[in-house]
């Protein structure tokens, strides 16, 4: 069966280069054209957390033949439809399309190809496109991947060994509960992104941990809501971020006090979102983290003000009207407690 990378940025560059220097036959698609040039002229490139540079396969969309076998998607979540108008057409029977992206993508993936060609992956760990052939691995971490049936299946099973080549990999059965928890830990991303201060030192500070806390605990009121499973990811356990209590709420700081040791010594020390913005000039996928959130607490009748606060505060951002900055945090804040009295 095929072996297909769509989107061969950040993520997908970075699995792909591993699955081609363990000798697996894989083709990175990416939309880029001196990206892809890149590639094909001297290969791939990884720096950072570990350091490879190895030859690949690499071309344009429009050069994608079919049919297509097992295919790692790794867009943005904006990218999903325009991806799947490619992917859908050189589809057969024997098609998956594995979601490494963020956003509750694997649902819209299903209604276009099908549940019996998605599966939903969660991934968790760092990297970041640097230039044409070249991807920075940010650091060690995971991906967890799951039938939307949650069966364990043979082609699930082959999914997880191209996985293994690149980070630690697990299989699931409850791949919704991951890609939930995911959407609620976005509220970390975007509260860093708004900043120019590590991930560590917001996630970390006890100036700011209450309103982390809060924006956390909206989503997983959210979830819960919903009746979802939450999991638990590099030591983020998202059930704590309700607390009722001081002691619970103690708790709850101890948690993103974790979190950011977690993250302190990576060599990553800025979230994909903030890159978006500072470095890379162009819109996050705010709509399809945050926003996804506070459209089912809209749909469950729960509302996410702190949330819907950050979401227009990147909007100001992206636009250019305002400034990254702990200022923004300090505002949310206020909003925070203003809340709080009422």
């Amino acid at each position: 069966m095929s072996i297909t990378v769509y989107g061969a940025g950040a993520i997908g560059g970075c699995v792909g280069a591993y699955m081609a220097r363990a000798g697996e036959d894989v083709l990175l698609v990416d939309r880029a054209a001196d990206h892809v040039a890149a590639m094909n002229a001297a290969g791939l490139r990884i720096t950072g957390f570990d350091t490879l540079h190895t030859p690949v396969k690499a071309c344009l969309p429009e050069a994608l033949r079919g049919p297509l076998g097992i295919v790692f998607l790794a867009v943005k979540s904006q990218d999903t439809q325009a991806a799947l108008d490619v992917i859908e057409p050189l589809a057969d029977a024997n098609t998956v399309v594995v979601s490494l992206q963020n956003g509750m993508n694997p649902p819209g993936i299903a209604r276009r190809l099908g549940a019996h060609r998605t599966i939903g992956g969660f991934v968790s760990f760092p990297a970041d496109w640097q230039g044409p052939g070249h991807i920075e691995h940010g650091g060690a971490g995971n991906i967890w991947v799951g039938e939307l049936d949650g069966q364990v299946t043979p082609r699930l099973r082959r999914v997880f060994d191209l996985l293994s080549h690149s980070v630690t990999a697990h299989l699931t059965d409850n791949i919704e509960g991951y890609l939930w928890a995911k959407q609620i830990d976005c509220s970390l991303l975007f509260a860093q992104a708004v900043t120019n201060d590590d991930m560590a030192d917001v996630y970390g500070s006890p100036r700011y941990q209450p309103l982390l806390i809060a924006l956390l605990g909206e989503g997983v009121a959210v979830a819960e809501a919903a009746g979802i499973r939450i999991e638990i990811f590099d030591k983020l356990d998202l059930l704590r971020m309700r607390p009722q209590t001081a002691p619970e709420a103690q708790t709850a700081a101890r948690v993103l006090s974790d979190f950011a040791e977690f993250w302190r010594p990576r060599v990553k020390k800025r979230t994909g979102p903030w890159r978006d913005i500072a470095v890379r000039k162009r819109p996050t996928e705010v709509d399809h983290m945050i926003g996804a959130v506070i459209d089912e607490g809209k749909r469950l009748g729960l509302g996410l003000p702190l949330n819907e606060q950050l979401l227009r505060i990147v909007k100001d951002i992206e636009r250019g009207q305002r400034a990254q900055g702990t200022h923004n945090l300090d505002e949310l804040d206020q909003l925070r407690m203003s809340l709080a009295r009422r």
